[in-house]
């Protein structure tokens, strides 16, 4: 446990090691949750954080560099040709 003071502009700094244990970087975001009489603070990981690599099993490695207009185009070709296939 370490104390901290609060600036006149109620803020605090935190000491680097305690965010480096944590992945906090410069510009990196916090969550801060009020719970009884304490308070939380958690790293706050962006959506793609959360996700990387979570769909690499699925997805072909030569398809790395393709881009998204590339692999949408293919897609609503694929799924015309499937519609297309079922109403036959």
């Amino acid at each position: 446990m370490q104390i901290l003071t609060v600036s006149s502009k109620r803020q605090i700094t935190l000491p680097r090691d305690f965010l480096d244990d944590f992945g906090i970087k410069p510009g990196g975001k916090i969550y801060i949750e009020e719970s009884g009489d304490s308070i939380c603070i958690k790293p706050a990981k962006s959506v793609v954080e959360e996700s990387a690599g979570s769909l690499s099993k699925y997805v072909d490695k030569s398809r790395y560099g393709v881009t998204f207009e590339k692999i949408m185009e293919e897609t609503r070709r694929k799924t015309a040709k499937k519609l297309i296939s079922i109403q036959k």
